[in-house]
């Protein structure tokens, strides 16, 4: 188990923290059991979701809205009762102050808001001085970039609003329009129609089934408007999570209908079971290009890849980040020491946002290999005080590889450093013993005991640009290429300490999900890895482990961001732009 560190009291910085994000989720389409659940590929899922009519009417709509001085988008003339229902509805949205907050307090961009409800005020929606209103009307309206509720109060027989209230963190209830179009993206995707047995677009939802599960499904982790459209088929209900901020079915659940009616089915419980479940408590294989292997989810260490070959040649045993080192150098000694991995029973911080995928890795045009790559996020990221990382293998076919770790911000200052701890164990078995060496100004040198050595800027390479090399008894073997600002992918250099470890197998040293190595904030050797080579031991005809700590600095400077997240208005909603900060090495095949 791992545990979070923390160098100094966070507890000020830490309720500051506010709750902003963008949810995900990855799955195959198949038929599924009652305990089964099933996340959706919603990239996928948005290619097609604004051909679907009332999506694409609803959009038009939007942009039009957007487009006024007054943003807010009405209700439709369908959802309108009457004339003094629409009369209420266009004296709030003339009123400045039902108005504060649907443009950036910064910027001024328009924001995407949009009534919910207008009706007849009930007693208990009036504040005691309005009790003797009886011609007044309630309306709401929903604010997606800030997830906010403005309900109004308006008197018609004096024309004007009497009465503003703002609800921070809270979500009206859906129109009906919204309730339409819900429904529509569930009948619509196909893992619905195959789990129900219905043809795409068939529609068995009942409107005030939708209506009732509104309560308890926020998408938490995204603070996005989402409902839940239920389809009961016998004695079972089909939930479907649908997200009406970015219209897109999120995931799918079967449950019992004699189980306890108080059950909340989220977003996150539908991540957080199916990843366990699928990732956490088994391995799962990769097979492409030549490559062979298995990954797995742990605790605390991240995604491990474990049992990876090439063309039948076994190359790695195991790889995996097993901490992020995290201090700022506003104050020395500040800092965590985080751990990513499994959604529960784990003590990992940043977790498993939602399933391994697997992308090209191109060369302009031309597929050069693949990258197997897994997201942890903070649950709130990207508020302030939340992080997220990704751990990333990339394997080519001309049989190389890198082992990348990924830094997506946004931390709790602007003046982070951050040093992902590395484990690799390279080679087949226990009988292969690999000799290392490092590259200086008089070429190549042999290391004879366990020892460490850290990458500079007056660092010498090789005239191929590397720094070490794994070498076996027969003359083949790996050499070992930190980045340096060479692998077009942002990085500005690793500077990593590199340690050679012997490979103690009746002790644990990091082949098992490890605990916290090391300090979170020390900026010398003292990593976690030194404890290894402490007393140093002789490396010849031993089993070597291989750690490596890159370091990187993050950076908010316009222009020049790195290590960084920061969230802009685009469509009058909140989207998250990321600028990676890269690290990692890179194994090539001699």
């Amino acid at each position: 188990m791992r545990f979070v560190i923390f160098c100094l009291c966070l507890s000020v910085l830490m309720s500051a923290c506010k709750q902003k994000d963008q949810a995900a989720g990855i799955d195959s389409i198949e038929k599924i059991n009652k305990d089964d659940v099933r996340l959706i590929d919603r990239t996928e899922f948005s290619k097609h979701a604004r051909s679907i009519p009332e999506i694409a009417f609803y959009h038009k709509q939007l942009i039009k809205a957007l487009a006024r001085t007054n943003n807010v988008l009405l209700l439709p003339p369908d959802e309108i009762i009457d004339s003094s229902h629409y009369a209420a509805q266009m004296i709030a949205v003339a009123d400045p102050e039902f108005l504060r907050d649907t443009r950036h307090h910064i910027t001024k961009e328009p924001l995407r808001t949009e009534i919910m409800t207008v009706r007849k005020a009930l007693p208990s929606d009036l504040v005691p001085s309005l009790r003797s209103c009886d011609d007044c009307y309630r309306v709401e309206m929903y604010n997606y970039f800030y997830n906010k509720t403005t309900v109004a109060t308006v008197d018609l027989k004096q024309k004007k609003l009497v009465h503003t209230e703002l609800f921070t963190g809270a979500q009206a209830d859906i129109n009906k329009r919204l309730t339409d179009i819900a429904t529509q993206i569930a009948i619509h995707s196909p893992e619905v129609a195959l789990a129900l047995g219905l043809k795409p677009g068939e529609d068995l939802a009942t409107m005030s089934n939708v209506k009732t599960s509104l309560r308890g499904t926020k998408c938490e982790r995204s603070k996005h408007l989402c409902v839940a459209p239920t389809f009961v088929k016998e004695n079972r209900a089909l939930w479907t999570i649908v997200d009406l901020t970015d219209f897109t079915l999120v995931g799918i659940r079967w449950t019992e209908l004699g189980q306890d009616q108080h059950q909340v089915v989220t977003e996150r419980s539908l991540q957080n079971d199916f990843i366990m479940t699928n990732y956490c408590q088994k391995e799962n294989p990769f097979s492409r290009d030549g490559w062979e292997g298995l990954h797995r989810l742990t605790g605390s260490d991240g995604l491990e890849i474990i049992d990876v070959s090439f063309k039948g040649k076994k190359i790695i045993n195991s790889a995996k980040i097993v901490d992020w080192h995290v201090s700022y150098s506003f104050k020395e000694g500040f800092g965590y020491s985080d751990a990513t991995g499994c959604p529960m029973f784990s003590s990992a911080a940043v977790i498993a946002f939602d399933v391994p995928f697997i992308e090209d890795i191109r060369s302009d045009s031309t597929v050069i290999g693949f990258a197997l790559v897994q997201d942890f996020r903070s649950p709130v990221w990207p508020a302030p005080c939340n992080y997220r990382y990704q751990n990333r293998y990339e394997f080519y076919k001309d049989g190389s590889f890198r082992i990348v770790g990924i830094n997506l911000g946004r931390g709790c200052g602007v003046d982070g450093w951050y040093r992902p701890v590395f484990r690799m164990d390279l080679g087949p078995d226990d009988e292969l013993k690999f000799k290392f060496e490092q590259y200086t100004s008089s070429g190549w040198a042999r290391w004879n005991s366990e020892s460490y050595n850290l990458q500079k800027p007056s660092t010498k390479y090789s005239p191929e640009g590397y720094l070490y090399r794994f070498i076996d008894r027969t003359g083949h073997g790996y050499y070992v290429e930190p980045s340096y600002g060479q692998f077009q992918d942002g990085g500005r250099g690793d500077f990593a300490y590199s340690y050679i470890s012997v490979d103690h197998e009746d002790q644990d040293e990091g082949a098992m999900d490890m605990i916290t190595i090391g300090a979170c904030c020390n900026t010398d050797y003292r990593q976690g890895p030194n404890q290894f080579i402490e007393p140093s031991e002789s490396i010849k005809n031993q089993k070597l482990i291989y750690w490596y700590v890159p370091q990187m600095k993050n950076d908010n400077t316009k222009g020049a961001e790195y290590a960084w997240c920061q969230t802009e208005v685009i469509d009058g909603k909140a989207q998250v732009k990321v600028f990676p900060g890269t690290v990692g090495p890179k194994f090539v095949p001699f």
